[in-house]
């Protein structure tokens, strides 16, 4: 009776076994959510290209010292609305790819096509929380409902030949298909030091808020 008893103990450790052991193989492989087009490399207009199939840019409002645009994809769906926040001067380096860029060119392409090395200095990443305020953008972003929308907030800089330079701050609003902020924690390995909203920080988001709710099929006034 013993001897059953075991085998019959023994039979049921196998059968346990193997069952745990096909779970273990049969379980889906975890998918790293840092996949080939949030390679750091990568400037945002290839980012969207690869990601969506197209990349085109608009220039909704312009001045001296800001420029806002609209980087869509290949269905004109915004993916990033860039304020840009220009320096004081302009350095005689990159004066011609600055009137490029004035004229509506896509910074990165401008610079990279004209072999300058483009290095990117994080100030802040983060989420901006759903606002019927922003509808307006909702809109461009193919009439999605009120969502949170990851922010990178960072210093454009640029070297050639021996010569570095910031040239703009960029404060980016991404489309929620598009890039969030665990995206951006896979581009930047050291998010993590650029989460805290600062004083400086605070003030850039708040212009940027009231930029996010203006109606772009007028040119509106930008006040800081």
């Amino acid at each position: 009776m013993k001897g059953k008893s075991y085998l019959l103990l023994l039979i049921l450790f196998v059968f346990l076994s193997g069952t745990a052991s096909y779970a273990q193989n049969s379980a889906p492989a975890a998918v790293s959510p840092c996949d080939s087009t949030l390679s750091p490399k990568l400037l945002n207009s290839e980012r969207i290209e690869k990601k969506f199939g197209g990349y085109g840019i608009d220039v909704l409002y312009t001045s001296g010292k800001v420029r806002v645009s609209n980087l869509y994809d290949g269905n004109k769906v915004t993916r990033t609305l860039a304020v840009v926040d220009y320096p004081d001067f302009i350095d005689s380096s990159f004066s011609k790819e600055h009137e490029l860029i004035v004229q509506g060119g896509s910074i990165g392409n401008v610079f990279k096509t004209n072999g300058w090395t483009i290095d990117k200095k994080n100030i802040f990443l983060g989420e901006l929380e759903p606002s019927a305020s922003y509808n307006k953008l909702y809109a461009l972003m193919g009439n999605i409902p009120p969502s949170k929308l990851s922010v990178w907030i960072y210093v454009f800089n640029v070297r050639k030949d021996g010569k570095a330079f910031p040239y703009a701050t960029i404060t980016e609003v991404y489309h929620p298909d598009y890039l969030s902020l665990a995206n951006l924690k896979c581009i930047n390995k050291n998010a993590d030091l650029y989460l805290e909203e600062t004083k400086p920080v605070s003030r850039e988001l708040k212009k940027v808020k009231k930029i996010m709710t203006l109606d772009y099929k007028v040119q509106p006034e930008l006040k800081k």
